[in-house]
């Protein structure tokens, strides 16, 4: 049994979900089911098995200027999708539609920060209710955006060529 709790878990095949209906004919219900917050689908290659998988990650912050989406993996560095991406696996991302091949890097703390807030404003209650139940779920200590900004790694996501 996984050392999560059970809330944990249900939350976490919950927030899954979603790459169920990533699939021709049933991609708008995606942005129609999700909360506020867009959602991209990862897809991405296993690090042992080979395997394509597709994960559904709100997207953080969208900075059209440098052509730059933000995600967080909700369950830190040791999210499987998140250690597959690092691993060298990413393949693309599906995006409001559409299908992008993209590179990625890490962010550094203060553009971490950056996109915390720019979070924080376009969502400015459901913001709140995320950010607390990232701290509790991982065992952070803090207050709420510090400690997801101190704790939890982003990857800015820029399209190939651009």
């Amino acid at each position: 049994m996984s050392g999560k709790s059970r809330i944990a878990r249900v939350l976490g095949r919950t927030l899954r979900m979603p790459g169920v209906l990533d699939r021709k004919g049933a991609r708008w219900m995606i942005q129609a089911l999700s909360p506020p917050p867009t959602v991209l689908v990862l897809v991405h290659r296993g690090r042992k098995s080979g395997k394509l998988y597709k994960t559904p990650v709100e997207i953080l912050a969208d900075n059209p200027a440098q052509g730059e989406l933000v995600v967080s993996p909700m369950w830190g560095r040791g999210s499987d999708w998140y250690r597959n991406v690092v691993a060298g696996g990413l393949v693309e991302v599906h995006v409001r539609g559409e299908k992008r091949h993209v590179e990625w890097r890490e962010l550094d703390e203060a553009e971490r920060r950056t996109a915390i807030k720019a979070y924080r404003e376009a969502h400015p209650l459901y913001s709140r209710m995320i950010l607390r139940m990232l701290v509790r779920v991982n065992g952070f200590e803090g207050a709420p955006e510090e400690a997801v900004v101190r704790e939890l790694p982003m990857l800015g996501l820029r399209r190939v060529g651009s």
